[in-house]
């Protein structure tokens, strides 16, 4: 499964149309994806209202601001009249600091659901996600998952799905934990709001229970053919057949996989877009900070 793709595979017939034309777009409560995309930082509503994008993943606090149901509305419009799925990005497995419920003395005296800080990324914190307390902050009343339904987003993006990996000591009851967690967000929101959409990000074992699968409505699946071992760095085939093994129940299952990589010249990404739609996935490939408009 080499993702080292020549010059003549890719422009055969024309670079553009050939990559476009491969693979259908996926279909998501009734509306065909192509172009999709995810965007947490340096958020322009207008900018997000006119583009042509059929799937947006957005941050719901936009500048220091929680998105409103009027705001969402709009950005649920496209130029040309059609529709636009806006999801809410959710960090369902880590705590990070800079969320409205984060309290300043908890770095010094953490609360029992809290763990280490991310080395990678400062600000965020691996949580004991199945303790009560965590659960309770996105289900509870009032809480994570109410104010995105209630802002009148289409579903929710759940980032750090495969957080149990953090807990490598009690992986199998993590797993557990972590699908009954996913379950949970998928009852309460469908319950809300029928046709409430879930998408669950990496964590491919998880799609070996019929339960998860039952869950979500997609997989996002992150650097499946690049960046294991490094910016820019291929991934071995190893890597990726493992990925695949997983990926491919979930197809059959009917779920479509949103494939996010991050490339940045024009070849590199047009290598990405290609590959992937051969692989019947609907791809994203954009900046690692996620801090720009998808452009297509």
């Amino acid at each position: 499964m080499s993702v080292g793709l020549g010059t003549a595979a890719l422009v055969g017939g024309g670079a553009t149309g050939s990559v476009m034309r491969l693979g259908p777009a996926a279909r998501l409560d009734g509306i065909e994806v192509e172009r999709w995309g995810c965007q947490y930082q340096n958020i322009d509503l207008g900018e997000v209202a006119r583009s042509p994008l059929d799937l947006i993943v957005l941050d719901p606090v936009v500048q220091g601001k929680p998105l409103t149901e009027a705001q969402t509305v709009l950005l649920r419009r496209k130029p040309d009249g059609g529709r636009r799925l806006v999801l809410a990005y959710v960090s369902i497995g880590e705590a990070e600091s800079y969320r409205d419920y984060w309290q300043a003395d908890w770095r010094a005296r953490p609360p029992p659901w809290l763990g280490p800080e991310n080395a990678n990324w400062p600000g965020s914190f691996a949580v004991r996600f199945w303790h009560p307390d965590w659960r309770d902050m996105l289900l509870g009343s009032g809480g994570t998952l109410d104010r995105i339904l209630e802002a009148g987003f289409d579903g929710v993006f759940l980032d750090r799905v495969d957080a149990y990996g953090d807990w490598p000591d009690q992986r199998l009851r993590a797993q557990e934990a972590m699908i009954t967690l996913v379950k949970a967000v998928s009852d309460r929101g469908r319950a809300r709001r029928p046709g409430f959409l879930v998408v669950g990000q990496n964590a491919e074992p998880l799609l070996l229970s019929q339960t998860y699968l039952d869950a979500i409505d997609a997989v996002s699946k992150e650097s499946l053919l690049y960046n294991l071992h490094g910016p820019g760095q291929a991934n071995s085939d190893a890597d990726v057949q493992w990925s695949l093994n997983y990926l491919r129940k979930a197809q059959a299952h009917g779920l479509p996989i949103l494939a996010i990589e991050y490339a940045d010249t024009y070849f590199s990404k047009l290598k990405c877009r290609f590959h992937l739609k051969k692989l019947g996935m609907i791809p994203f490939v954009g900046a690692k900070l996620l801090d720009t408009i998808p452009k297509y």
